[in-house]
């Protein structure tokens, strides 16, 4: 081959390859998009309707399990009921002021800390937002 053709396929396989290899990046960052944290805000219930030291079951748009305690005047707190032993779900006593798991026994604070039993972690817990006497729960999804 000449330096006259090795120049003309210089010139013509370059772009070409160039091309090729920004349509494949663009296509693999199409299948793996980036993820990304969201916040949701929702309204989950009005002071007037939950009385001090009571709870509401509430299930997010997306199934998540949560229950709502009111633990003060103007104390909220939202965590998650699925104990982190085994998954079994927990409740709320309101003579103890804590949470408890039929299963073995577990016990959780009112933030959800452990008190006692084989739980290796504390109940998932979500910000709360009161304004003017409305609860908003804020949760923290990935999309992508």
């Amino acid at each position: 081959m000449d330096r006259r053709n090795a120049v003309k396929n210089l010139i013509t396989f370059v772009p070409l390859g160039t091309a090729f290899a920004g349509l494949t990046a663009m296509g693999f960052r199409f299948i793996t998009p980036i993820k990304r944290d969201v916040m949701r805000r929702i309204f989950a219930a009005n002071l007037k309707e939950l009385p001090v030291n009571s709870t509401r079951k509430y299930k997010d748009l997306q199934g998540k399990d949560l229950v709502i305690v009111r633990t003060g005047e103007r104390e909220v707190k939202a965590m998650s009921t699925v104990c982190t032993h085994l998954g079994c779900t927990v409740y709320w006593e309101s003579d103890r002021e804590e949470f408890y798991c039929p299963c073995h026994q577990g016990r959780f604070d009112k933030d959800g800390n452990v008190l006692a039993g084989p739980p290796p972690a504390p109940l998932e817990t979500y910000k709360v937002d009161l304004q003017d006497d409305n609860v908003f729960i804020h949760f923290k999804d990935q999309e992508g």
